[in-house]
Order: C-alpha cells, then sequence, then structure tokens
C-alpha cells in the first residue's frame, strides 16, 4: 500500500489505475497529508461492496467516528471566511421616459 498526494496522482493517474488494477496495489490518495480517498481495484471494489451487503450494520466506536469526521473536513474550512464587504448602494433607475407623439 502506498501513499499519494492528489495532485501528484493527477499527474500520473494512468499509473495509479494500471497498479491497482493489474498488481492490486492500494493507493491511499493524501489532501493536505490527511487520508482523503483510496485507488482500488473494481474486483477488489466489488469484493469489498459483497462483503459489506452480507454483513450486518457495524456501528464504529464514537472515537473513531470523531477521527473520521475531523478527517473529511477540509484544512482551510475549518476558520470561518472573512466576509466581503457590501457594494454600496446603487441608485433607484430613473422611469422610462416615453417620446412624445405629435
Amino acid at each position: 500500500m502506498s501513499e499519494m498526494p492528489i495532485s501528484d496522482a493527477r499527474e500520473h493517474l494512468s499509473e495509479v489505475v494500471g497498479r491497482a488494477r493489474y498488481g492490486g496495489e492500494e493507493t491511499i490518495l493524501t489532501h493536505y497529508g490527511s487520508p482523503a480517498a483510496v485507488v482500488i481495484s473494481f474486483e477488489e471494489y466489488q469484493r469489498l461492496k459483497q462483503a459489506a451487503e452480507d454483513v450486518p450494520e457495524y456501528q464504529l466506536p464514537p472515537e473513531i467516528e470523531a477521527v473520521i469526521e475531523e478527517g473529511r473536513r477540509h484544512p482551510e474550512r475549518r476558520k470561518p471566511r472573512p466576509r466581503r464587504p457590501r457594494p454600496p448602494a446603487r441608485p433607484a433607475p430613473r422611469p422610462q421616459c416615453h417620446r412624445r407623439v405629435r
């Protein structure tokens, strides 16, 4: 199993997919150093999906759920964003004048 930043995976996507498809290698994609996704072969995905359907619903311990939830939050969004100042109000539009008819 290897790790790779998402930015590197973009440049080497065919290589990452080939290693998963033909070599059975799993690649963890990271975003700002935190695990974000995993590239696995389609066969492995089907096997995992079938295994999940065969097993009754499993509830993770709250401590693990908290770690997963923390990892899902984007690091740049942890701080509130500064609000943009509102543009100045525009003056009310003038009524349309009709041409005089003679």
